[in-house]
């Protein structure tokens, strides 16, 4: 178990204040503890060491709070929080960095640290001590015991009971869990009886489920899922790897809607699914852990449509191998390969700015393989903020082009000018050409179609005058070039919007506003929407502890029904300071990557013997969900030809004094593409049931395989 503290900074030294002593001799249960401070911070410390102690279960969950006081001018100067756990029987121990705190009050006039708790319950808790810290100084120890947080430990021991009974199958346990679900090995866990299992894909897809496994009596070696195939689908195309595990330490500052339903609420602490451990083929499951294995089909874009059989053999040593029959089944057309609406996703290359020899760098080894990996998630290599000093991958932005697999590509990040009567002429000096380079360059690649300018991040109505004179001068001198922004103009453009320039508005999810995006699309305007660590619940999102079918359905149901012209991402390999990954399924990889939030920004972790990307079960319900998007469009190009066939049918039937007939097919694929509300009602209300969005999905499918028999009833 890593120890629970709250950032790994150097430590120990400057006793300015120790506090507490006194309190902790008085155990009482209580639902706050204070421990007043210093009025100004210390000279010569950077940061602030405290230590919580708990005397029960550690159940609750704390707000630690610093506090200022009141300065010479008679007002409050500033606070600052954040969330923690209260330790079960044991102290907790964390530094807060003095930068930090000055980012949100003023460390020259300060009041106390407080520990109070969120429910409302109380707990034998106190501050045993606050100690400042100068610079490369040791912490001191705080020890820190075991913990499992006592509800997962509650509900895994029923969870695990029932999946016992149902499940045993000789020396395993063994069931299944669809793709769109999260599995906590300690945890309450959801499963699925295994009688036969498979998968349903199209030409081009990718498709995956979970084979759970667990001891049905005593502890298990080198567990392994292995799945052959009889004939005429490739069982090299199939891989049954170890899903690995992230655990958090800290609560984050968001509720999130549980797994088995229910009112939202702050996710516990403990151990998440969350890497795709490809490296790794087997591992040992002991006790009551649930392992899960990640089975990934690809279908090549030229098998045949049909159903082919196989098996999925779970193995472990010393023990009795388990097999059941798996079934892949191909449809009768084919996704694309690169996404059917825009997508701005940025990488946010690892290893900027850092040592050239830190592991964070190692993916420029294997440029190509690190192009590919993300291309077979529909993403292109680019970032929103790319600046002056930092440029496009043109190497990556010419492969995909060359594959047929380019998205857009930002040519730089955008700030706004100045009012004043130069800044035009100090930016077209400055500025504009290293801008008209890079798209000189893309022109010269074949890349320019793909290429876009974004800027002026979240920025409000105050720089709005601003950035309209920005735009002005990027159209000007680049002609042609859309320019993007997430700038909070609520009207995108339109109905007297003081940004009608921007060519591609981007709300959030949670603002999106389908009247509004239809004047803007009547105006010509493009409208994408993004999401970053905020809007969490009830809006989709990808935090670790989520659903992971949020993603899935934003970027295939969602999206079918709102229709945005594409979709921004921030980053999905924000890596921390912490070491790769190199064995699983528990692993040290540090989830928080924005602050306290889990997985923002870190849809990839790094591991592996190269330490390349490694996917996370979010990323891979991203390319699930653009893949269900092109489920629809696929079957809006047959509505489309099939409409306009029975227009032409009609008008001879009413011609000839006829009475033309309803056409079923048609009916039904309005209804799907227009999205039932079972599926998806609003950005708020939409269904995390993985049966309901396959039912969508293969009812799409059906449909699209129907109609295609129906034009072509040879199959030739």
């Amino acid at each position: 178990m890593k120890a629970r503290t709250f950032l790994a900074v150097g430590c120990a030294a400057i006793l300015s204040a120790c506090v507490a002593a006194k309190e902790k001799a008085d155990e009482k249960p209580r639902n706050e503890a204070v421990a007043t401070l210093p009025a100004v911070w210390p000279d010569g410390s950077d940061r602030m060491f405290v230590e919580i102690w708990c005397r029960d279960g550690g159940e609750e969950c704390a707000e630690i709070s610093v506090n200022g006081g009141t300065g010479a001018d008679g007002r409050k100067k500033g606070f600052w929080s954040t969330f923690e756990e209260l330790p079960p029987g044991g102290s907790l121990g964390f530094a807060i960095p003095k930068k930090r705190l000055d980012k949100r009050m003023d460390t020259t006039a300060l009041a106390n640290v407080t520990v109070r708790l969120e429910g409302g319950a109380k707990s034998r808790f106190g501050i045993s001590r606050v100690v400042f810290l100068a610079k490369g100084e040791a912490e001191p120890v705080v020890d820190t015991p075991p913990y499992r947080h006592p509800k997962d430990v509650a509900e895994h021991a029923v969870d695990f009971a029932d999946f016992k009974a149902a499940c045993t199958r000789g020396d395993f346990v063994i069931g299944w869990a669809t793709s769109m679900e999260s599995v906590r090995p300690r945890g309450g866990f959801r499963w699925r009886t295994v009688d036969k299992l498979g998968v349903r894909l199209a030409r081009g897809e990718y498709e995956s489920l979970q084979v759970l496994v667990a001891p049905a009596s005593h502890d298990l070696k080198d567990v392994r899922v292995d799945v052959t195939m009889d004939g005429g689908f490739a069982a090299s195309n199939i891989t049954a790897c170890v899903v690995g595990y992230s655990e958090t330490a800290h609560p984050p500052p968001y509720v999130l809607r549980p797994p088995k339903g229910g009112k939202m609420k702050r996710p516990p602490c403990g151990w998440y699914p969350d890497p795709i451990l490809d490296f790794q083929r087997s591992c040992d499951v002991s006790g009551t852990d649930v392992q899960s294995f990640w089975v990934r089909v690809k279908c090549p874009r030229d098998q045949a449509a049909g159903v082919y059989a196989g098996a999925l053999t779970v193995t472990a040593k010393d023990a009795a191998p388990v097999r059941f029959p798996f079934s892949v089944r191909v449809n009768d057309f084919e996704v694309g390969k690169v996404a059917p609406l825009a997508l701005a996703v940025s990488v946010g290359t690892p290893g900027y700015g850092k040592d050239p020899a830190d592991w964070h760098n190692d993916w420029n080894k294997r440029r190509e393989a690190f192009c590919d990996f993300f291309a077979d998630y529909f993403i292109t290599v680019d970032s929103l903020y790319v600046n002056s000093k930092c440029e496009p991958h043109w190497d990556m932005l010419k492969r995909l082009k060359d594959q047929g697999r380019l998205n857009l590509f930002n040519l730089q990040y955008m700030w706004y000018i100045g009012l004043d009567a130069d800044a035009p002429a100090k930016f077209e000096e400055n500025n504009l050409p290293e801008i008209r380079r890079r798209y000189e360059k893309a022109k010269a690649l074949g890349l320019e179609q793909h290429a876009y300018l974004y800027g002026f991040d979240e920025l409000g109505p105050n720089v709005f005058s601003n950035i309209y004179l920005t735009v002005e001068l990027l159209h000007k001198h680049l002609p042609g070039v859309p320019v993007s922004t997430t700038a909070r103009d609520r009207l995108l453009g339109v109905d007297g919007s003081f940004l009608p320039n921007i060519d591609i508005h981007c709300p959030p999810t949670c603002a999106w506003n389908p009247l509004q995006v239809e004047r803007a699309h009547r105006a010509g305007r493009k409208v994408w929407w993004y999401f970053a660590n905020i809007p969490s619940s009830p809006f989709a999102n990808t935090m670790l502890e989520g659903p992971p079918c949020e993603i899935r359905s934003l970027m295939g149901a969602q999206t079918q029904k709102f229709k945005p012209d594409g979709f921004l991402y921030y980053s999905v390999a924000k890596w921390p300071a912490a070491e790769p990954i190199k064995q699983g399924p528990f692993t040290a990889w540090e989830p928080r990557s924005c602050g306290s939030f889990h997985g923002d920004g870190q849809w990839t972790c790094c591991g592996g013997p190269d330490n390349m990307p490694l996917a996370t079960l979010r990323l891979e319900n991203f390319r699930d969900g653009v893949e269900d998007l092109w489920y629809a469009r696929v079957l809006e190009g047959l509505v489309a030809r099939v409409r306009a066939a029975k227009l032409l049918e009609d008008e001879k039937i009413l011609s000839a004094g006829g009475e033309v007939a309803s056409n079923d097919w048609l009916e039904r694929a309005e209804k799907l593409l227009a999205v039932p509300k079972e599926v998806v009602k609003t950005t708020a209300q939409f269904s995390v049931n993985p049966d309901v969005i396959y039912r969508w999905r293969n009812d799409m499918a059906d449909l699209i395989e129907a109609a295609k028999q129906h034009e072509n009833p040879k199959g030739e």
